[in-house]
């Protein structure tokens, strides 16, 4: 009988460990559980900044190729200025650049597959009696503000070289009594805005 008691003391002790080990292991898996919970429940908020540039040329919108296209030009002709707006209503700042894709001056023309930007750019300034500028009047472009990139061409009537001057004046006449419909001008660019990425 000893031995019975022995035995029942003995599955008594294992039981009381075994639930002494359920209780702890359920406690430990419902502060698992309310933690888990707890961690989904939790919230981020946050405020996106709106993000929008528009391109416009004449109060028109456009997309972002323009397109500055100058019919006759001659020795002494007032000053070309033209110009697309690049519109920010967004809120965010945003970095503007431009790529010049064509230029067509006369019979002359370079594009981006031949030329880089600096070679089109300097080709503009140094190649031809009259100067030919494009920039941007800012490249940022911050929000609620308005840039412009701008053409503008400059053509005195005396430079200096009166050979020069005789010979770009006479081919410049030829050119447009030839061409009626052909513009004497014709450059194309893309603007490009990518948003700052450090507000």
């Amino acid at each position: 009988m000893k031995e019975r008691i022995q035995n029942l003391f003995e599955k008594i002790k294992k039981i009381r460990y075994f639930l002494l080990f359920a209780i702890v292991l359920i406690s430990i898996n419902a502060y698992a559980w309310f933690t888990y919970v707890t961690r989904v429940d939790t919230s981020i908020s946050a405020k996106v900044r709106s993000w929008n540039v528009m391109f416009q040329v004449h109060d028109n919108n456009i997309a972002q190729d323009v397109v500055f296209n100058v019919g006759d030009i001659y020795p002494g002709m007032p000053n070309y200025h033209d110009y697309a707006s690049i519109v920010n209503t967004g809120e965010s700042s945003g970095d503007a650049y431009f790529i010049i894709k064509r230029v067509q001056i006369f019979d002359d023309i370079y594009t981006n597959a031949n030329y880089t930007n600096a070679q089109m750019l300097a080709v503009l300034q140094n190649n031809y009696p009259f100067e030919i500028d494009i920039a941007l009047t800012s490249n940022t472009v911050l929000p609620g503000r308005t840039e412009q990139f701008t053409l503008d061409i400059t053509w005195p009537y005396e430079s200096g070289d009166d050979a020069t001057d005789t010979y770009w004046g006479n081919y410049a006449y030829t050119y447009m009594n030839a061409h009626h419909t052909t513009t004497c001008i014709s450059i194309t660019a893309e603007v490009r805005v990518d948003q700052t990425s450090i507000q």
